[in-house]
């Protein structure tokens, strides 16, 4: 059997943190080979909360349930950063540290904050749990709380 669901779709409401759908009744009986009485109306309704994830220049609608892909430039940025702040405790310049890795220093400074994520936070991110507003750039733009 192949439906084309996209076609028994009725209503779409999309509202902070909600997402609405209603499906036709007769498309969806149409679809079934049943009779339009044999669809309950009731069934037809589908209330999903949801998220909104940016990266970059794209935007993802996260469904309450659904897992995030994990965020393989968020994890090789936070090993790159553990690996810069070893070079700081090993006695390494911000200039040092800078001129190694093609970087500014106030690229090294502004990017070394993101060493100190909690380590339940770098494993929500290494599993791909983390909240859907933890991204690099929220990171790197908002200051991140030290008393975990």
């Amino acid at each position: 059997m192949n439906l084309d669901v996209l076609s028994m779709v009725e209503r779409v409401v999309l509202e902070t943190g909600q997402l609405a759908i209603t499906l036709s009744q007769a498309s969806v009986a149409e679809g079934l080979g049943v009779a339009t009485d044999c669809v309950n109306v009731d069934d037809l309704q589908f209330n999903v909360p949801f998220a909104i994830r940016r990266r970059g220049v794209e935007t993802r609608l996260l469904l309450k349930g659904q897992s995030l892909p994990r965020d393989e430039t968020q994890i090789g940025n936070i090993a790159r950063v553990q690996a810069f702040l070893g070079e700081v405790t090993g006695g390494r310049s911000f200039q040092e540290i800078a001129e190694n890795h093609g970087l500014s220093v106030k690229r090294v400074q502004q990017i070394l904050e993101y060493a100190f994520l909690s380590p339940f936070t770098v494993r929500q991110v290494i599993e791909g749990r983390q909240p859907p507003f933890l991204t690099t750039d929220w990171c790197l733009k908002n200051e991140i709380p030290a008393d975990w």
